[in-house]
């Protein structure tokens, strides 16, 4: 079902780009490429609940093409949330973003491979009614460059850090290591930063 799934979207976004180029229009439109979180695989013993802040769920690919703004073939390391992606398309369009917006534009990042948007971000669920396994596990967290912070709302002594440098995986929880700590309260006070910042 997957399988057949991914390839009705290559399928159809072949038919776009052929459309676009039939009328002259491919170099003229900004496509897109991204997706919805993904499905577990066994990963953290996890098949059905994509909505926890483990890797496999909170990162997506997304493809850029625009020939006049958007050099082909370029690949990006840094770090870009998907409420980036308006700002980036109204100023690839010539129109300035709005301040009120959320996200940052990635043109910087697309122009310059050693731009930063920022140093971390802030990743947030709660509990639902979908999976019966989710009732409780909703969520705040923090991840930067090298470390993810999960704080649960409502499961007491839960809480994860992960050294995502040393173990992408998120294999070993280091939350109660004695060598964690002051990391454990950077994270703690970058989250609540960044909790403060929201509207």
């Amino acid at each position: 079902e997957r399988s057949e799934m991914l390839m009705a979207v290559d399928e159809g976004l072949g038919k776009i780009l052929n459309a676009l180029e039939k009328n002259g229009q491919l170099e003229n439109t900004i496509v897109v490429f991204t997706s919805d979180h993904g499905y577990w695989y066994g990963e953290h013993g996890l098949d059905e609940e994509r909505r926890l802040a483990y890797e496999e769920a909170i990162r997506i690919p997304m493809l850029i093409r625009y020939p006049k703004k958007v050099q082909s073939g370029g690949s990006r390391n840094q770090t870009v949330l998907n409420i980036d992606l308006a700002p980036t398309l109204l100023e690839l369009a010539g129109v300035a973003p709005s301040p009120e917006m959320d996200g940052l534009s990635m043109l910087p990042v697309i122009n310059n491979a050693e731009v930063t948007l920022r140093k971390s971000f802030l990743i947030e669920y709660y509990s639902d009614i979908v999976f019966p396994r989710m009732l409780t596990i909703g969520y705040k967290a923090v991840r930067n460059d090298r470390y993810k912070y999960i704080r649960y709302n409502e499961l007491e002594e839960m809480d994860e850090l992960y050294d995502l440098q040393q173990d992408p995986y998120e294999l070993k929880n280091i939350i109660n290591d004695s060598g964690s700590q002051l990391i454990r309260r950077e994270m703690s006070d970058d989250l609540t930063r960044l909790l403060n910042e929201k509207p």
